[in-house]
């Protein structure tokens, strides 16, 4: 608990000073794992958040019958898809961050989303649609915080240069897809032996 503390003090610190505080996370072991999986959390929870108490004037998602898990999950796995596939692809491209580095980069990297969103959803209730341009300017800023710290932290933690970073982040959008199309394929086939088992099983019950 007292690490846990410790670690999330310095959080604070990686977020403004990225590029040492993510050297200092992987080669010092001051990232920490248990605090990433909490911001992931936190993450999939303001993306429940943000869908059903934005303001009805700029809520465009709402939903009466809401589905918690649904949201959450659509929140987080996209998250997940991109270590994974950051990973598979930077292993084949000499990258040096382990599995552990690049999950701790890019949930650290959530933190201005987390309170950029959590910001939004509350102004949302009160300012009205001329002033829109509040809640853009937010949105923006947390983005453009996010996409800095997560660039930067993948070439801090794989050692690369800016060019070689981009590369492997189209190769990476590469191995996403390729990724959904085998998880696509394989619930497909699943799907059709599962219905065939089925069938088989009626069959054999109606025969004896």
């Amino acid at each position: 608990m007292v690490k846990l503390l410790d670690d999330t003090k310095y959080l604070k610190y990686v977020l403004f000073h990225p590029f040492d505080g993510f050297y200092e996370a992987k080669h010092r072991e001051k990232g920490n794992c248990a605090l990433a999986t909490i911001i992931l959390v936190l993450y999939g929870i303001i993306g429940v958040f943000r869908t059903q108490y934005t303001g009805f004037i700029f809520n465009t998602e709402f939903r009466y019958n809401l589905n918690i898990f649904s949201l959450f999950m659509s929140s987080i796995l996209p998250m997940i898809l991109f270590i994974v596939s950051n990973w598979s692809s930077t292993t084949l491209m000499n990258g040096n961050g382990r599995l552990r580095d690049i999950y701790v980069v890019a949930c650290y990297s959530l933190v201005p989303l987390i309170l950029f969103n959590l910001i939004t959803v509350l102004l949302s209730n009160i300012i009205i649609w001329e002033e829109n341009l509040i809640l853009a300017g937010f949105n923006y800023i947390g983005m453009l915080w996010f996409v800095f710290l997560i660039f930067s932290g993948l070439c801090t933690i794989h050692e690369y240069t800016v060019s070689k970073n981009i590369v492997t982040l189209l190769v990476t959008l590469v191995a996403a897809i390729i990724i959904i199309f085998l998880c696509v394929l394989y619930f497909s086939l699943m799907d059709k032996v599962m219905s065939f088992v089925s069938t088989i099983s009626v069959e054999i019950s109606k025969r004896w």
